[in-house]
């Protein structure tokens, strides 16, 4: 009698940190699983290569929480490129990456994140990572190629702090540029440039990610201002829903509704929709063709939603819930000419650079035309002003703003990968004011 059995594929034991990493990419091939250990650092002096379709480096195990092994940059900026030719599916899964800024020094004139990662390929997904302080001016990109990128998956990853908040020293939480993707349930803190950057990356959609300032100022939450690469302004098929936006909140007592906070940790613009909103004139030029809708906001910003230069938008059903308040005050780049911008509001159009924009008016504060030039202007106020609002965790929040919903995916023992959905923290604030735009 002829006896079958079951061949199953050896595991492959994850590889010491004295090992040549870039070799075994090289030589691995097609498939090739480059398997790093837990609690270990890596250090990477050039750029980790991928050379292979369907290539992938994870920690063995797939732990979601800080024994993850980390890759930190020791020479250059880059840990991790993914975006040459020929590298349909390959995975960035469950490491850490570490850009190892130290204070304010980054690589001048450098135009690569931690991560880099899309080009001219199909398929490719980063999940269950952390990625920090970089050393360039964002802590993940995903590249347009071409202009063929198409269908990368970014998904539970924690992102942040990316950059300072001094002059320059600015850097994104998440830059998308690649068209028909996903950017999913991702925590970004304190990405001091844009929480999340979309580069027009038509048919592409950013949803269900929580965004928040917490230690520092955060120019943007979501951005759809860049009119490059995808000419000229292309949003079209772009979604931006259900995702939740929280500015700064107080870090001491102050009167019954606000205090000081002691980083003045605050997002300038929750959500920027059109050039105009950035640049002021610099860029003649307009957003066009996507949807923002059902995002929430909660917190200190200077301006909640601001929509200048834009066509053939949908801005429906968004929401402000629980404590916010919107300040600043005019920093020396807001006078330098005749047409400085609109003071803060929540709600900011500018209706003469605006075609067929669908703009909801539901809602208790009213949406304020005014001038949208160049917003990001503005400066917080001082760390003693009693101008943030309670909430967040934070000191004399209501406990119910701080509840945690089930997440849609795994929890890490510090729940930084676990991001949850708008809707169920809706519910966890039930009985607060809820603004509808």
């Amino acid at each position: 009698m002829l006896l079958l059995g079951l061949v199953l594929p050896l595991a492959l034991a994850c590889v010491p940190n004295t090992a040549d990493l870039q070799a075994l990419l090289t030589t691995g091939g097609k498939g090739y699983v480059l398997s790093l250990c837990p609690d270990t650092v890596y250090s990477v002096s050039k750029s980790l290569n991928f050379t292979a379709p369907e290539q992938e480096i994870s920690t063995e195990g797939y732990p979601t929480d800080g024994s993850r092994a980390t890759l930190r940059v020791v020479g250059g900026t880059c840990a991790v490129r993914a975006s040459g030719d020929g590298l349909d599916g390959v995975r960035l899964r469950y490491v850490q990456v570490d850009g190892n800024r130290v204070g304010n020094a980054s690589a001048s004139g450098t135009s690569q994140g931690n991560i880099e990662v899309g080009g001219n390929n199909r398929g490719q997904l980063v999940e269950w990572v952390r990625s920090f302080n970089p050393r360039g001016w964002t802590c993940l990109h995903v590249t347009e190629g071409t202009l063929k990128c198409t269908e990368t998956a970014i998904q539970h990853n924690d992102i942040g702090p990316c950059g300072h908040d001094t002059w320059q020293d600015w850097a994104d939480g998440i830059s998308l540029s690649c068209a028909n993707s996903t950017v999913y349930n991702n925590t970004v803190v304190d990405a001091t440039d844009g929480g999340i950057v979309i580069f027009g990356a038509p048919y592409s959609i950013v949803h269900e990610n929580r965004i928040r300032a917490q230690t520092r100022v955060m120019l943007g939450g979501i951005n759809l201002v860049d009119v490059l690469p995808w000419k000229p302004g292309n949003y079209s098929g772009t979604r931006v829903l259900s995702n939740r936006i929280e500015g700064g909140y107080a870090t001491s007592m102050g009167n019954d509704t606000r205090g000081p906070n002691e980083q003045r940790a605050l997002i300038k613009i929750g959500i920027g929709i059109g050039p105009r909103v950035w640049w002021d004139e610099t860029y003649q030029n307009t957003s066009r063709g996507g949807e923002v809708a059902n995002n929430v906001l909660s917190g200190a910003f200077t301006f909640g939603v601001a929509v200048g230069g834009a066509q053939n938008f949908q801005i429906t059903n968004n929401t402000f819930v629980g404590n916010e308040t919107f300040i600043g005050q005019y920093g020396p780049n807001c006078t330098q000419s005749d047409k400085t911008p609109n003071p803060p509001v929540a709600l900011l159009r500018e209706p003469d650079s605006l075609t067929s924009v669908n703009i909801a008016k539901r809602n208790t504060y009213d949406w304020v035309d005014g001038r949208v030039q160049g917003l990001t202007c503005f400066v917080p106020p001082a760390a003693s002003e009693w101008a943030w609002p309670y909430g967040g965790g934070g000191v004399n929040a209501d406990p119910t703003t701080s509840v945690s919903p089930t997440p849609t995916a795994g929890v890490d023992k510090k729940g930084a990968a676990a991001n949850n959905a708008p809707a169920a923290w809706l519910l966890a604030v039930a009985g607060l004011v809820i603004v509808v735009i």
